[in-house]
């Protein structure tokens, strides 16, 4: 079997020949290659230096850019195409006690098969020589991703305890390809699930992010229970602990634990991409009987866990707090139903979504469906109204009520569409005051 190799590599490769070294591909795009399909950027590989590889390639043709002097890796841009190759020399890797991600120490080989044996799985560890036609598989690469199975190149203790990010990777990789995870590997990632201990947050996210949406990695692989599976593997490593280490502290491990299998999938198991997070938050709580709390769900979503931004963590919360409000059945009158649905028209789809997937609020959606036939107002914008109006006919009302006051408006239009309306807002806007004074 022979690769397609596009001009711009077999150029490349050229240039590295003849200076005395063998350009290779490595990584995901061989092993993809071999499955029948190329959805991935091209890593090379060679015994030369960054340096060296600057020296070598003529600066009309070729950008070098440095990107990581320690681990030999830099960007080759050929100028004419634009296309990018990223290259790393060939090296061997220390590291100390632990599973952090980061080697102590790197040394540049000119062996290959050095390099092959600091990999994570034999899938990975597949080389393409780019002008020879051959693959150099050491660890019987090949065979595996035919078979597609994944198994770590050298034993599964000493890949884990070099880096334990590679236990997530290897359920993120596993589910992306739809492949099976050798059963020995697997095991041996359980019992070292403490390496993910001294792994940083942001690395945790990027794979929990792709395990969420493994089934949209590859346009070539249709497997939609991938990312179902993956949180069910993730769960069998008794990884959350560490993977959502505030939420841990905030409701204890034990609780967490209970997150051992598929059970508390609920909501997400037909989620479309959309809807995976709050869902997957949304059943985490409704299986530990969790109130949605602001502290609980930043938590989970926030720098503690999937690290989404606070204004994605606060809107998270509202969905969340929305649905679980409708889920109690506690907006019992049409008034407080179409208040209630102003109020998170905002995010709307998400909630009725949600809604969707647990089989509820079905009279909610016909509510909002009519109160948009009605033209009703969902936010401030849509008030016939403002603040300007309100102090040019009643220039006695201090601007600090304006808000309370437009609010309210707001409301009373959801209840009343034929409110919403210049001169009838004005008048009603008197009455509001008026019962803002009683009040105080």
């Amino acid at each position: 079997m022979k690769l397609t190799v596009n001009d711009d590599l077999i150029d490349l490769a050229q240039v590295f020949a003849k200076n005395n070294a063998t350009l290779y591909i490595v990584g995901g795009f061989v092993r993809n290659a071999i499955l029948g399909f190329c959805e991935t950027d091209i890593d090379v590989c060679s015994r030369l230096l960054p340096d060296e590889i600057e020296h070598i390639l003529p600066a009309k043709k070729y950008a070098v850019k440095l990107i990581n002097a320690k681990l030999g890796t830099v960007h080759i841009t050929v100028k004419s195409t634009g296309q990018e190759y990223e290259h790393t020399t060939f090296r061997a890797e220390v590291y100390n006690a632990g599973g952090n991600h980061s080697p102590e120490s790197v040394r540049f080989v000119d062996d290959m098969a050095l390099d092959a044996s600091r990999r994570d799985f034999t899938a990975n560890a597949i080389y393409y020589d780019i002008l020879g036609g051959e693959f150099v598989d050491y660890y019987n690469g090949v065979t595996d991703v035919k078979a597609h199975i994944l198994r770590t190149v050298e034993t599964p203790e000493y890949v884990f305890s070099r880096d334990g990010l590679r236990i997530l990777r290897l359920v993120r990789i596993a589910n992306e390809l739809n492949f099976t995870i050798d059963e020995h590997t697997f095991a041996v990632a359980r019992k070292m699930t403490g390496q993910l201990a001294d792994i940083s947050q942001e690395r945790f996210n990027k794979e929990i992010v792709a395990v969420l949406f493994a089934d949209y990695k590859y346009d070539s692989i249709e497997n939609p229970a991938a990312y179902l599976n993956g949180l069910r593997q993730i769960g069998e490593l008794n990884a959350w602990e560490f993977v959502l280490p505030e939420f841990t502290e905030l409701v204890g491990v034990e609780n967490v634990r209970k997150l051992y299998s598929n059970t508390w999938q609920n909501l997400i198991n037909s989620a479309q991409p959309v809807l995976r997070i709050p869902a997957f938050v949304a059943d985490i709580c409704a299986y530990l009987k969790l109130p949605i709390t602001k502290e609980l769900i930043n938590s989970i979503l926030g720098v503690g866990g999937i690290m989404l931004n606070k204004r994605e963590c606060d809107r998270q919360f509202r969905v969340l707090f929305a649905f679980f409000e409708i889920l109690k059945g506690d907006i019992f009158s049409e008034e407080r139903a179409r208040v209630f649905i102003q109020d998170i028209s905002a995010y709307s789809t998400q909630v009725f979504g949600l809604c969707d997937l647990a089989h509820i609020g079905q009279k909610l959606q016909k509510t909002y469906t009519l109160m948009q036939i009605d033209k009703v107002p969902f936010n401030l914008k849509q008030l016939k109204i403002n603040g300007n109006d309100i102090e040019a006919a009643y220039p006695e009302i201090p601007k600090r009520e304006y808000a309370q006051i437009l609010s309210c408006l707001l409301h009373r239009c959801a209840i009343m569409p034929e409110l919403n309306r210049n001169d009838l807002l004005l008048k009603e806007t008197a009455t509001i005051y008026r019962e803002l004074q009683n009040i105080h």
